[in-house]
């Protein structure tokens, strides 16, 4: 039966992005980089994956060239970013943040990462709610708290249904859920739909955003 594995789609787990990183985020990373080691190929719920995947949007030169799966870092980025033509860019540009933090997360843990269908398990990078603390990077949301609880419940019960009608509040508490939806639809279309938690790895707050890991079977 195939996997899939829910990881955080903030950067801050990645290895030398916190430059005031405590243990903690070093286990928790390790936990990541673990579930994904369990696989040898992981689809992301995207159509293509972008030439470049990386972190330039947060101000750090480091990413993975996905047309060879090597990762580049400073000048070795920079010169990647400037060969790109136009079209290249602009997929580049328009990716979702999660991919690159997927890809630099699976490259650590010596996996791969494959488009939507070129394998059966599936990775899924979301973050819940950025709004639901006083000191969350923004500002407290209605509702937020309430929305990341009943995330986590919808998972443990394995309903579908309460799961889909959680994620589509996700926008009014600053969650991103996109690719989940994504994931999700793609197995009501492949099969039955099935989506069991097996195991929450963590459901930790990591500076003040709940942040979780999970697998299960899909």
């Amino acid at each position: 039966m195939a996997r899939f594995a829910l990881i955080p789609a903030a950067p801050v787990l990645l290895e030398n992005v916190d430059l005031l990183e405590t243990s903690r985020i070093a286990d928790l990373r390790a936990a990541v980089e673990g579930v994904l080691s369990r696989r040898e190929r992981w689809s992301l719920p995207v159509e293509t994956l972008p030439p470049l995947a990386g972190l330039g949007g947060y101000g750090i030169d480091r990413g993975v060239d996905t047309r060879t799966g090597e990762m580049l870092e400073g000048a070795d980025w920079v010169q990647a970013v400037t060969d790109l033509d136009p079209d290249e860019r602009a997929a580049s540009e328009s990716a979702h943040p999660g991919i690159a933090v997927t890809l630099l997360h699976a490259h650590a843990a010596g996996v791969m990462i494959v488009p939507l269908g070129s394998a059966d398990d599936l990775v899924v990078p979301l973050d819940l709610s950025v709004a639901a603390t006083e000191d969350a990077p923004l500002a407290p949301a209605p509702g937020a708290d309430s929305f990341n609880q009943a995330f986590i419940d919808a998972l443990h019960a394995d309903d579908l249904s309460a799961l889909h009608a959680v994620i589509d509040t996700a926008a009014e508490v600053h969650a991103e859920m996109g690719l989940l939806t994504t994931a999700l639809t793609h197995l009501q279309q492949r099969r039955t739909g099935s989506f069991t938690l097996d195991e929450l790895v963590f459901d930790v707050d990591i500076h003040d955003v709940r942040s979780l890991c999970g697998t299960g079977t899909c």
